[in-house]
């Protein structure tokens, strides 16, 4: 129960952002031969629901906007980067974020520290050839967690607590272009996980608009939405992730 309820102050002190798993852009223009690359820089800006049961029993839920995030968010990284060529490619989603925030309660003041990293590392398949409308991809999920926790009453500190997590998955998924005009898109994506965590179901829709002298570049926008849960002895971590998401699509 310990480690339930420093997961339940991280939460209501610091929210639970996550923003992974990237835009899921097809990289290549169909019919080039050559190895192809593409990366993007993105932003998920979610509302997290988060629910804490223990031996199946609920004891704690709650809501973070993106605006608490904000508030609380140290530094962030997020970023998606694919290469491939054939009827083959790789991509890397790497999503690091940094935060921190001290909460008030009466006589007690807890100052909390928050660090989460978010990796995909896949290799996709693409039936009719790299940069075609659709591909199927396979590989690993990666999701830490490090919190810590200084408890203080004025200055004078009473205690401290840290706790460190970590899951790895097997990750499959599909991805889909629909070509709706020589600049507009619609690009979706479907995933889920499983293995150390209870799984994660992951679905994204972006529209992107072609842009530069080649039309090589997108200005993607859409929405994503994620369902995960992690289980650690009887207790069980049922987060739930909607939002806005926008990015940039570097090709090259």
């Amino acid at each position: 129960m310990n480690a339930g309820f420093k997961r339940l102050v991280t939460f209501c002190t610091l929210g639970t952002p996550v923003l992974l798993a990237g835009l899921g852009t097809p990289v290549a223009a169909q019919g080039n031969p050559d190895f192809n690359w593409s990366v993007t820089p993105y932003l998920w800006a979610t509302d997290t629901t988060v629910d804490l049961s223990f031996r199946d029993t609920n004891i704690g839920s709650g809501n973070v906007s993106f605006g608490d995030l904000v508030d609380a968010l140290d530094a962030a990284f997020m970023i998606h980067a694919e290469g491939g060529d054939g009827h083959w490619s790789g991509f890397v989603d790497l999503t690091y974020l940094d935060t921190s925030k001290t909460n008030t309660r009466q006589a007690l003041t807890i100052d909390s520290e928050s660090e989460q990293i978010f990796l995909d590392v896949a290799a996709a398949w693409w039936p009719r050839g790299f940069g075609d409308n659709l591909n199927l991809y396979g590989g690993a999920r990666y999701t830490s967690f490090s919190d810590s926790f200084r408890f203080r009453a004025g200055e004078q500190v009473l205690g401290e607590q840290n706790q460190d997590s970590d899951y790895a998955d097997f990750l499959v998924g599909v991805r889909y272009r629909f070509d709706l005009s020589q600049r507009w898109t619609l690009l979706t994506q479907a995933d889920t996980s499983f293995g150390e965590s209870e799984g994660t179901w992951l679905a994204r829709a972006n529209i992107g608009y072609s842009v530069g002298k080649r039309r090589q570049n997108r200005i993607l926008f859409g929405y994503q939405f994620k369902q995960a849960e992690f289980e650690d002895d009887d207790l069980t971590t049922d987060f739930t992730y909607k939002g806005a998401m926008a990015g940039f699509n570097f090709r090259f």
